[in-house]
């Protein structure tokens, strides 16, 4: 900023230059003619496609709350066979901790290619990869596997 005590002719001739213009103003009549006549040339109109946003917004709240609201999959449960028990030891699929902590547990004989032992790091004959073992599968109330128990 500039002190006071200095003058400086440039802010003489702007505060001069303010007043002639404050006096100057067009007639309120041109001013509603001019923007009459605007209005005339340029009418409010609606953009084409003005429903789409609203449109999808609408579809997209309606296809989450379906999604969120609606039931939730049941776990596959395999065919329950009757079990028979033989009193072998199961071989635990997952920790010993996870399965002591689940609340309730199924026993379900079943058939599986004897290939699926290798899966589970069990030795397997090559020549007999193809035959199938019976075994007892120990669910979890979820349907997720937790132990199996070979049969033959």
């Amino acid at each position: 900023m500039i002190p006071s005590d200095t003058h400086d002719p440039l802010d003489a001739r702007l505060a001069q230059l303010r007043g002639a213009l404050q006096s100057v103003k067009a007639p309120a009549v041109l001013d509603e003619a001019l923007a009459a006549r605007f209005r005339r040339r340029h009418p409010v109109r609606r953009p084409s496609l003005w429903w789409m946003p609203p449109l999808a917004l609408a579809a997209t709240v309606a296809l989450v709350t379906w999604m969120l609201r609606g039931p939730m999959p049941r776990p596959v449960v395999p065919e329950r066979l009757p079990a028979v028990h033989d009193g072998g030891p199961f071989l635990a699929l997952k920790p010993l901790e996870r399965i002591a902590l689940e609340p309730s547990t199924t026993v379900v004989a079943s058939e599986f290619p004897r290939a699926l032992l290798a899966d589970w790091g069990l030795p397997v004959d090559p020549a007999r990869a193809g035959e199938p073992v019976r075994a007892e599968m120990l669910y979890s109330a979820d349907g997720e596997a937790l132990a199996v128990r070979l049969l033959n």
